[in-house]
């Protein structure tokens, strides 16, 4: 049986994904200890200490890159329990930036990781999805959403205003927003950016970058429009539902299996369906309620985490059929 985690990362920790390791941390320390490892120099003292050696510990970590640690490990002790925490997929991210090679990479160094015994444990049902596509059925999986455990705030009707959070020339793709609501019939908050290039100034957008409180900030529009192309579970799903705004997505991957109803879905392709602006002036008009029209995303989103964490992690995941 588990009685401590390792969690292994290396790379900045920001944002909804600090919170939410932040979070697995304090879920973890209430029964097993927990220790982080940021530096090589850490990982180092880790792999020629004791604490290795001992049955009752597993290691967690989130990259592709980490496969020849877990090859290190498995050399070590066989029977680790060692958990690929798959929050996005790294395949289509480097694809959308056009590192082809690192894309293959990525692709090869994640088939290596289900030889070697990992234990999947994805954000999202979308990405569940994708690694079986491509990989086929995954030994032993779970997914692992991010939720709240706590009762949301009543969502406001959409009046009009809406708010994209994201960066330009990123898998995000506010682009897709922006040139869809060209009209200017929406005006439109802009955060998480960087810089706004001059071609893209316009007097019903108005860009605040970067804030310290994202939730605090949605709370001056009624809508968030997540159009990205590549996701795990957006934590900006859950900085919209708290602020009290509703969550209007495409119907594509990553949101593809998300519960979201339809009257809050749009299409990204021209003539596949309703436009973004369609669907806006549609919700505007009939001010319809999030909620209501969204209880299995509400319950979802309000479910308890720490009790989702405990039946993935010591559990040790959903055990699936092993591919043939």
């Amino acid at each position: 049986m588990t009685d401590h985690f390792t969690i292994v990362y290396f790379g900045p920790i920001l944002g909804g994904f600090a919170r939410r390791m932040d979070m697995l941390t304090e879920v973890l320390s209430a029964r097993f200890g927990v220790t982080r490892i940021h530096s090589f120099a850490a990982l180092l003292r880790f792999l020629v200490s004791r604490r290795l050696r001992r049955a009752g510990t597993s290691v967690i970590f989130y990259s592709d890159l980490m496969w020849p640690l877990v090859a290190l490990l498995r050399c070590i002790r066989p029977a680790m329990r060692i958990f690929y925490m798959v929050r996005g997929d790294q395949v289509a991210w480097s694809l959308h930036s056009g590192r082809r090679f690192r894309a293959r990479m990525a692709e090869i160094f994640q088939k290596l990781l289900g030889k070697l015994g990992c234990r999947f444990v994805f954000a999202s049902d979308d990405l569940h999805e994708v690694f079986a596509t491509r990989f086929g059925t995954i030994r032993c999986a779970s997914v692992l959403p991010n939720t709240v455990g706590e009762s949301l705030p009543p969502i406001r009707p959409f009046d009009g205003k809406v708010a994209v959070v994201g960066d330009f020339g990123t898998v995000k793709n506010i682009e897709h927003v922006l040139d869809s609501l060209e009209g200017g019939n929406f005006p439109v908050e802009l955060f998480g950016n960087s810089s706004l290039p001059e071609y893209r100034r316009r007097p019903w957008l108005k860009a605040h970058g970067q804030v310290p409180d994202l939730t605090a900030a949605l709370r001056s529009v009624s809508l968030v429009v997540l159009a990205s192309v590549s996701e795990g579970f957006p934590n900006v799903l859950l900085d919209a539902l708290q602020a009290g705004c509703g969550v209007v997505v495409h119907n594509e991957f990553p949101f593809k299996n998300l519960p979201i109803n339809e009257n809050w879905r749009f299409h990204l392709r021209t003539g596949a369906g309703k436009s973004l602006p369609e669907v806006l002036e549609e919700l505007r008009a009939a001010k319809l309620d999030f909620r209501s029209n969204n209880k299995a995303l509400i319950e979802l989103v309000e479910s308890d985490w720490s009790r989702r964490v405990f039946a993935c992690l010591d559990a040790g995941g959903e055990q699936l059929q092993v591919a043939a």
